[in-house]
């Protein structure tokens, strides 16, 4: 388990970094050229060309950092009614179908980056081979089908029912909720 949460503690830093600094130079980019093309009437043509890059790197580990957090869309209806019992079996299902679909899509993403790459393809603008910006859409898959599998393995070690590798699925009714309300009111 050791080695487990390792693992996972790489990846998030990682993922929040490439994030966090992905957005921030995105944003700072487009103020730039704003600035440039009002002031000076001419626009940076390579920063359009960055933006889409940066924008392929925040979506693909954007998906990685949503399965992290247990924030991936999820129809959970079903699933906050049903007891523990049906909760794990649940769980066994969406984590681990999930991860082996991610899979399949990660293997097809790179056979689609190994493609472009064979073909040479380059960015019009900054002429960067295109498989080196195009590789963090199997990298991003990859990551968010390690998430996927890290729920899983936990939901197999545990006892708890957990959504993801960090976040424990906690769901209360509105019976429940409401007395816990008004226990602290008083």
């Amino acid at each position: 388990m050791d080695f487990l949460e390792k693992l996972n503690n790489i990846i998030r830093k990682l993922e929040e970094f490439i994030l966090a600094y992905g957005v921030l130079t995105m944003a700072a980019l487009t103020i730039i050229n704003v600035i440039s093309r009002n002031f000076f009437n001419h626009g940076l043509s390579f920063a359009t060309e960055i933006n889409e890059f940066l924008i392929v790197f925040i979506t693909f580990l954007g998906t990685s950092y949503a399965a992290r957090n247990g924030r991936h869309i999820r129809m959970s209806a079903l699933f906050d009614i049903a007891n523990k019992k049906i909760k794990k079996i649940m769980v066994y299902i969406m984590t681990g179908g999930t991860a082996l679909i991610m899979y399949y899509v990660t293997y097809l993403s790179a056979i689609y980056v190994y493609r472009v790459f064979l073909n040479g393809r380059m960015s019009p603008v900054m002429r960067v081979p295109l498989y080196l910006i195009w590789i963090f859409v199997p990298i991003g898959l990859l990551m968010t089908d390690i998430h996927y599998t890290l729920a899983f393995i936990k939901n197999i070690i545990e006892d708890d029912v957990w959504i993801s590798f960090e976040e424990q699925s906690e769901y209360e009714d509105l019976e429940t909720a409401m007395r816990k309300d008004q226990c602290l009111k008083q």
